[in-house]
């Protein structure tokens, strides 16, 4: 995390930082016999158990955290160096929104697999992670390829005060999420108070029929960084024409980790065009850009690197009400994290109490918990 030091100003409530098993049985152990079984003797082996069904995707990313985030061993995330690194150098910090390392592992070929997983991985973060310490949150993953399934695990989890929302981290129809056959998850978060995170594509190259970029699955690393946003613009369009925002009217995005500069030039292409959406879909009721100013928010972390740091500032003034749609992200312990340092330095000063806490705090259901003074020792 770069230049920590304790007098960061602001409070600090970050919504994307990232978490996982040192060994897979932490998860593989918890599964029902049948699945445990299944894991084992019909996966290839607890080694790819959990690997997505899709396999571009985790060779494209390699080592994906900064090596003195690593444990020695290089296996999975700590806890213990993520407070020396992080927690300890900003006691401002609030709350910090876990989700997972992006929830890839419910991508299977097998959907009840997919279900067993995604329950045994939101067991496995309750009973380590959120026993750590009273700012753990975390996001929960969900099968969306059975929605009936991902409502019931909605309503499982929903009752833990430490749940701020719902990870969409896999795409298996291979349709933009605003198609009504996601609407049953839709209203069952609504219903808890949930909203939908959408974190880095929502899993569109894990071996599902949709592809993170227009030309298909990208051939290296460097492509699929850069064209993370696509699919995500798809999502939101899709969101506006296929009525989510009407249907379920008190449920909210967050969009995790896929820029910012790309939102102002959507949002006006949208509204130019709202003429012939409102003429395909009865749902497009108002300007497109009114229901992403309303409902949507958008994570810090990555920043585009303009050639000087005011020309996206001036982007974004252009635009107008920025200050309302960013949510602080730290990205740890990922190699391209930021530092709460590092982002204050890049937006106008008088912006920075909503992008750092106020923002979040009215997208995320952050419940209050009981402190515990142990859990900081």
């Amino acid at each position: 995390m770069g230049r920590g030091t304790p007098d960061f100003e602001y409070p600090i409530i970050d919504v994307d930082v990232h978490q996982r098993w040192r060994q897979s049985g932490e998860v593989l152990d918890t599964l029902p016999e049948k699945w445990r079984n299944y894991a084992e003797g019909r996966t290839g082996g607890r080694m790819t158990a959990l690997v997505p069904a899709g396999l571009s995707y985790p060779f494209h990313r390699g080592v994906n955290k900064r090596l003195e985030a690593l444990p020695e061993d290089g296996k999975g995330t700590s806890f213990a160096l993520m407070k020396a690194q992080y927690l300890d150098k900003y006691p401002s910090v609030e709350a910090v929104n876990l989700t997972f390392d992006i929830g890839q592992e419910i991508a299977q070929r097998n959907p009840e697999f997919s279900a067993a997983l995604a329950t045994a991985m939101n067991d496995w973060v309750v009973r380590t992670w959120l026993s750590y310490d009273e700012r753990m949150r975390t996001a929960i993953v969900v099968p969306p390829e059975l929605p009936d399934r991902a409502v019931r695990e909605i309503e499982r989890m929903a009752p833990n005060p430490k749940v701020t929302g719902v990870l969409i981290a896999w795409n298996p129809f291979g349709k933009p999420l605003g198609h009504p056959v996601y609407d049953p998850i839709w209203r069952a978060a609504e219903e808890a108070g949930l909203p939908i995170i959408i974190h880095g594509a929502a899993g569109e190259t894990e071996g599902g029929l949709a592809h993170t970029a227009a030309g298909g699955i990208p051939g290296s690393r460097l492509e699929w960084h850069t064209l993370l946003q696509q699919p995500t613009l798809a999502h939101l369009a899709s969101f506006v024409a296929h009525g989510t925002f009407e249907k379920f009217p008190r449920l909210k995005v967050l969009v995790v980790e896929t820029g910012l500069a790309w939102i102002p030039n959507f949002f006006w292409r949208l509204d130019a065009v709202h003429a012939e959406m409102r003429a395909e879909s009865d749902w497009v009721k108002r300007m497109p850009s009114e229901y992403l100013r309303e409902r949507v928010k958008f994570s810090t972390q990555p920043f585009e690197l303009t050639p000087r740091k005011e020309q996206l500032v001036e982007l974004f003034e252009a635009f107008g009400g920025m200050e309302e749609l960013l949510c602080f992200s730290s990205d740890y312990p990922h190699w391209d994290a930021d530092d709460p340092f590092y982002v204050a330095s890049r937006l106008p000063r008088e912006w920075l109490p909503k992008l750092f806490s106020e923002n979040a705090r009215s997208m995320l259901r952050l419940d209050p918990v009981a402190a515990d003074a142990e859990l900081r020792a």
